[in-house]
């Protein structure tokens, strides 16, 4: 069925660990050559990545890198414990115990707050205890904030008391 005379370029691609793919020499080949050829060619494996995770509460706690959003318009009252960050543009009332907590622009957040990063763009009211504080130039904070690290901007409106504990 072939004609073993009539010969045909190949160019073989082979993947490299990194996966970027290596062009080999042209090699002449018969057209059952080729075929038996390609078939015979090996399947790159991926190699096992060496931080690989092995269970899946390991791979959930370390891909929950989005924050929860309260957006504009909700409004909040309760108590609220959570791994990870939220970003408030609306109206939380209550008591917070996250990673991070942002409060945008058009967000308010009064009660009692304890974060490891605390960003305040819009209103705060309360108490905060929190390790890193920064406050935006458009903020307003109403309230008693104990912090380690501490960043202000220019225009921004505090009242009462910050403290700085080491």
């Amino acid at each position: 069925m072939f004609n073993k005379s009539k010969t045909n370029n190949v160019n073989l691609l082979q993947a490299n660990p990194l996966g970027a793919e290596v062009e080999d020499e042209k090699v002449e080949s018969t057209a059952e050559d080729s075929v038996a050829s390609e078939q015979q060619l090996p399947t790159p494996t991926p190699a096992p990545l060496p931080n690989q995770r092995n269970s899946m509460m390991d791979m959930i706690s370390t891909t929950a890198t989005k924050p929860s959003i309260l957006s504009e318009g909700f409004s909040f009252r309760g108590e609220i414990t959570a791994k990870g960050a939220i970003h408030v543009e609306g109206a939380l009332n209550g008591q917070i115990q996250v990673d991070e907590l942002t409060i945008g622009a058009r967000g308010q957040v009064e009660g009692v707050v304890t974060c490891s990063s605390l960003h305040i763009k819009g209103k705060f009211s309360g108490t905060a205890t929190c390790n890193e504080l920064i406050v935006t130039s458009s903020a307003s904070v109403d309230g008693h904030v104990v912090y380690q690290t501490l960043s202000v901007q220019k225009g921004a409106s505090i009242k009462g008391e910050l403290l700085l504990v080491k």
